[in-house]
């Protein structure tokens, strides 16, 4: 039997075990709960630290029908939104000022954002279950570090330390793309020519994440750089070895060659060498 003051805690928690169970933005009964604005999404994904997934559709968008028949309601991605990324829709005709925010040019399109909305990543056009599900994974499901520097840089956009660094943690969470933006802008910074180690570093980093987007222009623009900038750098064997690749992603077969020979001649036994031998006798 509750007293009146246990009645009335009771009845204050239920009340709030009711309102969290129907909170927007979370996958609740086998189905999304979508957040449809993006400040007060931003809100909620700000107090626990969270990512979002951020969906544009339109009612005659033939493929945003597709996804939401088929890939939000797969278990799967359910379950992989779950508690961990605050999930908001947006209507393409409806909230233009955030199709021009995030530059949406076709539908659907998915932004991958942390707690500000600052993007991560974007995909444009149809996600299948499985891949949507491999991303949403690939999230980190605590965003704080990533939000921290987000708030340096919405007081000082050129801060050095927080670009380097944010460009360095999107490059470790797999996200070439976000992390060489960032990278990119901290190159252009004062401090980047004073310091050789780390602007050596930004530069290898580019390249390598060109590499891994499968842009062979690119990543030969960057690694060249690095290569005439530092000619004795330690890390020498693994910039001919990435230019090389590069030059293989460029189609430029006589480059590649070139490279990977100008690596066996200076480092034989390096094991950058070991993986230019094998590209050589590929066909």
């Amino acid at each position: 039997m509750l007293n009146r003051e246990g009645s009335r805690r009771w009845i204050v928690l239920t009340a709030l075990l009711a309102l969290l169970a129907g909170t927007p933005g979370r996958a609740e009964d086998g189905e999304i709960q979508w957040f449809k604005d993006l400040a007060k999404a931003s809100e909620a994904a700000q107090k626990t630290n969270q990512p979002m997934l951020i969906d544009f559709w339109a009612d005659w968008c033939g493929p945003c029908k597709i996804m939401d028949a088929e890939v939000y309601r797969d278990p799967a991605v359910i379950a992989a939104l779950g508690q961990k990324v605050i999930a908001v829709r947006l209507n393409f005709d409806l909230q233009q000022e955030m199709v021009r925010r995030y530059k949406v040019e076709a539908l659907p399109f998915l932004v991958f954002a942390n707690s500000y909305g600052t993007e991560l990543m974007h995909h444009r056009g149809l996600l299948e279950a499985e891949d949507l599900t491999a991303v949403l994974k690939a999230l980190p499901a605590d965003v704080s570090e990533l939000n921290r520097l987000d708030r340096i840089l919405q007081e000082d956009k050129n801060d050095f330390g927080a670009l380097l660094d944010l460009g360095q943690k999107l490059t470790a969470a797999g996200l070439f793309g976000s992390g060489n933006s960032y990278l990119q802008r901290a190159l252009k910074q004062k401090e980047a020519d004073k310091n050789p180690v780390q602007r050596e570093a930004i530069l290898f980093t580019l390249g390598n994440n060109w590499l891994a987007l499968q842009d062979g222009k690119q990543a030969a623009e960057m690694l060249e750089r690095c290569r005439k900038e530092f000619p004795t750098s330690a890390r020498l064997p693994d910039i001919l070895l990435g230019l090389g690749k590069a030059y293989v992603l460029d189609e430029k077969p006589e480059k590649a060659q070139s490279v990977l020979h100008a690596l066996l001649a200076a480092y034989p036994e390096s094991e950058a060498a070991a993986t230019a031998r094998e590209l050589l006798q590929s066909p």
